[in-house]
């Protein structure tokens, strides 16, 4: 009995590493941030409808706010009726920061009725925000800060 390793076991081995090295990097907000849109922007990515909603989602942002969201994992969208106040737009799960003066002072939860890509969702936040903040703000359910204790 040959005590080598056959080549296929190697690569099986490294594979299973690489794989494991990749799951534990994703586990980072800032490095999901930066893999996972990257991986969807390519043609060959499985799912048609994350790929289509990443290039949406990249068109319709400007060059500074894609940089943003893929640098700190949100997109800061301006009010335009408090000039100190932006909501924090999380890419993936999680709830709009209400920011003012720096700090947060409340979270919104407002998500659609069917299941939506990530970058749709990041989208719809943004488009419902500038369009029309009053109904926006009367339709998401508001945490605020007292309540997280």
């Amino acid at each position: 009995m040959s005590t080598v390793v056959p080549a296929s076991v190697f690569f099986i081995i490294t594979l299973v590493a690489a794989a494991r090295v990749v799951l534990l990097l994703s586990a980072w907000p800032s490095v999901s941030a930066r893999i996972w849109p990257w991986l969807r922007l390519h043609d060959w990515w499985p799912v048609p409808a994350d790929h289509t909603a990443e290039k949406l989602l990249r068109d319709v942002l400007t060059h500074e706010e894609y940089t943003q969201l893929r640098a700190h994992a949100y997109l800061e969208v301006p009010s335009r009726d408090r000039a100190e106040r932006v909501y924090r737009v999380p890419r993936g799960p999680g709830q709009v920061q209400v920011v003012e003066g720096g700090r947060v002072i409340e979270r919104l939860c407002l998500q659609p009725l069917d299941a939506l890509p990530e970058a749709d969702v990041i989208l719809m936040h943004k488009l419902l925000i500038e369009g029309d903040e009053h109904m926006y703000l009367a339709t998401a359910n508001h945490f605020p800060r007292v309540a997280w204790r």
